[in-house]
């Protein structure tokens, strides 16, 4: 049974000590004699009122209460330091930090930051261009606010729908299927096909590869690429073809040719941690992305 109130500081130390497995290597980590730590931990499972670890002689291991704790524990301080993170966002201004895929949301994010630094002046937005993956995981370790990408149906995010994207096929000049108004899958029977990486971008790598798969086509990956930029590089030198996002930024001397039939198109969103409440003013800039998004289906619609 706890014993009055819980002290986060101790309970850092055991979180601490249950991730490095051992009291000794937990001082290590953070700095402190091994005797001190020690007497921290002990004092924490007195607090909590239950033997939180069963000590050996070089390591320990958690007990049943000490497992539920180490899991709690996590949350609270997860609930804790992102509460104390929105109040002073709300009392200071703050930052918020986006990561973005340009050839996907860099359109909404241009016009939603014109609209939203007029009202909100005293916010700085920091953008961060990184691959799908990098976002994601970002996002969840706290290092990202914000991501704007390709949206994943996985239960760690929480998204809000901003645009659907057409895939269509990026030809360089001069390839035999560069003068094609309209490019069927049969077309690219044994064609180098290039790939944004399955590790940075799982979501369209899959949706790519299902495709060609539903067509039955057996196209040749000839490269993957960590970024739109280093895709466009080796389609502008005659490496191969590859699916991209419509009006995807991939340089000149490259068509983007519509497939028929066409692949589904990608989901464009917002996203955040699910188990992270937004505070006030990243769920304003959120809603100011999503209002631009619908201004930009619509645009002879007024806010």
């Amino acid at each position: 049974m706890l014993k009055g109130g819980m002290d986060l500081r101790k309970l850092r130390y055991f979180l601490e000590v249950a991730d490095a497995g051992s009291i000794t290597a937990a001082a290590e980590r953070l700095r402190m004699t091994q005797p001190a730590l020690s007497r921290q931990v002990r004092a924490f499972e007195d607090e909590m009122g239950w033997p939180l670890l069963d000590r050996g002689a070089k390591s320990i291991q958690l007990t049943k209460q000490g497992k539920v704790v180490l899991r709690e524990g996590k949350a609270i301080l997860t609930a804790v330091e992102g509460g104390v993170e929105r109040m002073r966002r709300e009392i200071e201004g703050g930052v918020i930090r986006i990561g973005y895929a340009p050839s996907l949301g860099g359109e909404i994010l241009k016009n939603a930051m014109g609209c939203f630094v007029q009202r909100h002046s005293g916010v700085k937005l920091e953008l961060h261009d990184e691959t799908t993956e990098e976002m994601r995981r970002k996002v969840l370790s706290g290092e990202l606010d914000l991501m704007i990408g390709v949206r994943a149906h996985k239960a760690d995010m929480e998204w809000v729908d901003l645009d659907s994207k057409k895939l269509v096929l990026a030809v360089p000049q001069g390839h035999a299927l560069a003068d094609k108004s309209r490019i069927r899958p049969s077309d690219l029977e044994g064609v180098r096909l290039l790939l944004l990486s399955r590790h940075d971008y799982p979501e369209y790598w899959s949706q790519v590869i299902h495709f060609f798969k539903d067509q039955g086509v057996n196209a040749k990956v000839a490269g993957e690429f960590d970024g739109i930029e280093s895709l466009g590089v080796a389609l502008r030198a005659g490496v191969g073809v590859a699916l991209v996002a419509e009006r995807a930024s991939v340089g000149e001397g490259v068509r983007l040719i519509h497939m028929q039939p066409e692949p589904d198109p990608v989901s464009v969103a917002v996203g955040w941690r699910a188990d992270r409440a937004l505070d006030a003013m990243t769920s304003a800039f959120v809603e100011e992305l999503s209002l631009n998004a619908q201004n930009a289906k619509s645009p002879g619609q007024t806010r």
